[in-house]
């Protein structure tokens, strides 16, 4: 169970001001006229336009074992903050992501971390994480930068899909890590799944986005599947239930006496 509260905490995201029903995005035939690379990046390119968001979800957990699923509230104040709190039945745990840095505690075992983002990279398995990257990973955005000379464009069962031409450096120097990389859109330009692998650690980060939804002229997608591959597997599956647009308090102070968590 202590595995799961800090997995879980990834599992963080959004904020807004009216809750409305939202019909999920139809595909659409891809055609010869849609057959435009530039306007595919371009559109890579345009940010989110949202003020704050909250999403009442869920989450299912599976690393070596099966969990209950976890209720979350998500909050995101763009740019700035994402919040979230999890329970199962009671309360579970809480973190807040700044860009300064990573901060959650759960209650379980009564343990804390504070910290810039090395939790989250060692987590991921990838090590350019900052709070722009998460918000947009958590949003359904691309993550990273994209350089177009570096990829093959093609289309493939009514996807767009970009493929890495040889491994790609991300990251900082010093600690750049090559990736093939493989990165699927769908026929409305939604971000449908992203592959990062590193074959010399040979470590794989794999995520899908589906439903996308259209909630106050912003499109988001209604689940996340993220699969983590390094000396054993995890799988996190995210379902956002309902979207908010809503200011939202967000206390978080780590409770007297938790003991702080050291990051492997």
């Amino acid at each position: 169970m202590k595995k799961l509260v800090f997995i879980l905490v990834i599992t963080l995201a959004l904020v807004s001001c009216h809750t409305q029903k939202n019909a999920v995005i139809k595909g659409k035939d891809i055609k010869f006229e849609n057959l435009d690379e530039e306007k595919l990046f371009k559109n890579i390119a345009v940010p989110l336009n949202f003020t704050n968001l909250k999403i009442k979800a869920s989450a299912d957990i599976e690393s070596g074992n099966s969990y209950p699923a976890i209720n979350l509230t998500l909050y995101f104040e763009k740019n700035e903050q994402i919040w979230a709190n999890a329970s199962l039945l009671l309360p579970l745990a809480r973190a807040s992501i700044k860009p300064s840095g990573f901060k959650m505690y759960e209650r379980i075992n009564k343990t804390y971390i504070d910290s810039d983002f090395d939790y989250v990279k060692n987590l991921l398995k990838i090590n350019f994480i900052d709070y722009q990257n998460i918000e947009n990973l958590l949003l359904g955005k691309l993550f990273f930068p994209v350089n177009t000379r570096e990829y093959d464009f093609s289309i493939n069962n009514n996807n767009y899909i970009l493929t890495s031409s040889k491994p790609i450096k991300i990251g900082k120097d010093g600690e750049a890590r090559s990736f093939a990389i493989q990165i699927t859109y769908d026929s409305n330009f939604n971000l449908k799944e992203v592959i990062l692998e590193d074959k010399n650690s040979q470590s794989l980060l794999k995520l899908n986005y589906g439903d996308y939804v259209n909630f106050e002229n912003t499109i988001l997608p209604k689940n996340i599947k993220i699969f983590i591959k390094d000396k054993k597997e995890t799988k996190i599956s995210l379902d956002y239930n309902k979207f908010e647009s809503i200011k939202m308090d967000t206390p978080f102070e780590i409770p007297k006496g938790y003991v702080q968590r050291k990051i492997n």
